[in-house]
C-alpha cells in the first residue's frame, strides 16, 4: 500500500505532545474525538466518508489510537502515520466499539474529555452507559487551541493553496462579459482550480452577480451579467485539506460612487487589520482597527462585524475552522504568531450589489502577512 501522510511523523508527534500538555493541565486521563478535523490533525486519517463513525482516542502520554470501520482500511493505510488502527465491521455497534477501545487503553475508570459536538445525543448516551466508571468532560478547546497556531509545514501547504486560489479568481474574472451567465464564471473558477492541481475543495466556489451579490450567501443560478453589475467570487483551493480562502469582486464597466466608496473602505479595513495583527495584540483591538475605515460607509450596508475567522483544515460544509477564536469586538484574547485568519470584508447593499474583499492572513510578530496575493481591491473589467 502506498503511504502518503500529509506530514512527517515528527509533525504529528509534535501535535500530540501539545495536546498531551493541555490534557495534563486539565487533569485528564484520556481524550475521545469524533470530528474529522481533529482526527485528521492528530492521525492524518483522510477520507471523503463523513457519514460512518470514526474515533480517535488519546491517552495522556501515548500516540493516538484510531477506531474506524473496516471498509476504511485503505484510506487509513494510505493517509495515516500510525502503524495500525482498531477496526469494527458493518454489523458492529460503532459506539460500543469505541467504548471497547477506550477500555483497551486502560481508560475505563479515567477522567475523559469527549468531543460531544461531533457525536449525536443518542450515541453519547450509549457511550456513557458503556463506560459507567469513567468521568466525562467536554473536549472542546483542547485540540482546537493547539490547532489555532499553525506550524511551518501547515503554512507551506496554505501558501500552495493560496497560489491556486489567486489563479482561480483571475480565471473567473476572465469569464465575465456582457451577456455571460454567472455559471460560466463558476465553471471557469472550478476548471482553474482542478487543472492547476487543487485537491477536492470543501466548499464553493461561490459566484454572486448583480443583485444576488447584495444577498448574503447567494451563489450562481443562471443570472445573465450586464454592464454595471458587480460579480463576487469566494473560493479556496486545497492542498492536503489545507485552505486559503479569498473574496474578490469585479465590476463590469465603471463602478458607481457608492460601489467605489465601499470598495475603498473594505481595502482600507484589510490593510488596517494586517498592520495591527501583531502577535500579543488583543483580537478586539484588531477588530477596532478594521472597523475604523468601514464606519463611514456602513449606513445602509449589511455587514456581519466578523473581521476574521480561523482557517486551516477544511472539510465540508465549510472552510471555517470552528476553534472558538474570532477577530471580533467581544474577544479580548491576544493573537499569536502562526495563527491564520480569513478576513471577510463582506459589505452588501440589500438586493442591489455586494462588494466583498478579503485576504487569508498569517499573524507574525510584526503584523499580518497575506498568503493570498491578488490585489484586495474592486477589479474593473
Amino acid at each position: 500500500m502506498r503511504r502518503e501522510p500529509a506530514f512527517a511523523a515528527s509533525e504529528y508527534r509534535r501535535r500530540a505532545s501539545a495536546v498531551h500538555a493541555r490534557m495534563r493541565e486539565q487533569g485528564l486521563d484520556g481524550l475521545v474525538l469524533f470530528g474529522p478535523h481533529n482526527i485528521n490533525y492528530l492521525t492524518g486519517m483522510d477520507s471523503e466518508n463523513l457519514f460512518d463513525p470514526q474515533a480517535c482516542i488519546v491517552a495522556s502520554s501515548a500516540d493516538p489510537v484510531l477506531v474506524i470501520l473496516d471498509f476504511e482500511r485503505g484510506r487509513f493505510q494510505n493517509s495515516s502515520w500510525l502503524p495500525s488502527a482498531i477496526e469494527f465491521d458493518a454489523f458492529a455497534e460503532p459506539t460500543l466499539a469505541v467504548a471497547d477501545a477506550v477500555k483497551r487503553q486502560g481508560l475505563a475508570r479515567g477522567r475523559l474529555a469527549i468531543e460531544q459536538r461531533a457525536l449525536g445525543r443518542d450515541q453519547f448516551a450509549k457511550l456513557l452507559t458503556a463506560l459507567p466508571e469513567a468521568t466525562f468532560d467536554d473536549a472542546f478547546g483542547i485540540v482546537e487551541r493547539v490547532r489555532l497556531v499553525k506550524s511551518e509545514a501547515e503554512i507551506a501547504l496554505m501558501r500552495d493553496a493560496a497560489a491556486l486560489t489567486d489563479k482561480a479568481v483571475v480565471a473567473g474574472f476572465a469569464a465575465i462579459a456582457d451577456g455571460h451567465h454567472d455559471y460560466e464564471v463558476a465553471a471557469a473558477v472550478t476548471d482553474s482550480l482542478y487543472r492547476s492541481g487543487s485537491d477536492l475543495v470543501c466548499w464553493g466556489p461561490i459566484v454572486a452577480a448583480g443583485y444576488r451579490g447584495g444577498l448574503a450567501h447567494s451563489s450562481h443560478n443562471g443570472y445573465r451579467i450586464a454592464r454595471g453589475d458587480t460579480v463576487f467570487i469566494e473560493v479556496t483551493a486545497q492542498r492536503k485539506r489545507y485552505t486559503a480562502p479569498l473574496m474578490r469582486t469585479a465590476v463590469l464597466g465603471k463602478p458607481n460612487e457608492r460601489q467605489r466608496q465601499i470598495a475603498d473602505a473594505s481595502s482600507g479595513a484589510i490593510a488596517a487589520i494586517m498592520a495591527t495583527a501583531k502577535s500579543s495584540t488583543p483580537a478586539c483591538d484588531i477588530a477596532a482597527a478594521g472597523l475604523k475605515p468601514l464606519a463611514p460607509v456602513l449606513d445602509g450596508v449589511i455587514f456581519h462585524h466578523n473581521f476574521g475567522y480561523p482557517v486551516g483544515v477544511g472539510y465540508p460544509p465549510s472552510w471555517i475552522e470552528t476553534l472558538g477564536f474570532f477577530l471580533r469586538a467581544n474577544n479580548r484574547e491576544p493573537v499569536e504568531a502562526g495563527m491564520v485568519f480569513h478576513l471577510p470584508m463582506s459589505l452588501r447593499v440589500l438586493g442591489e450589489f455586494g462588494v466583498c474583499l478579503s485576504h487569508t492572513m498569517l499573524v507574525t510578530p510584526t503584523g499580518g502577512v497575506s498568503l493570498t496575493q491578488s490585489p484586495a481591491a474592486l477589479w474593473e473589467l
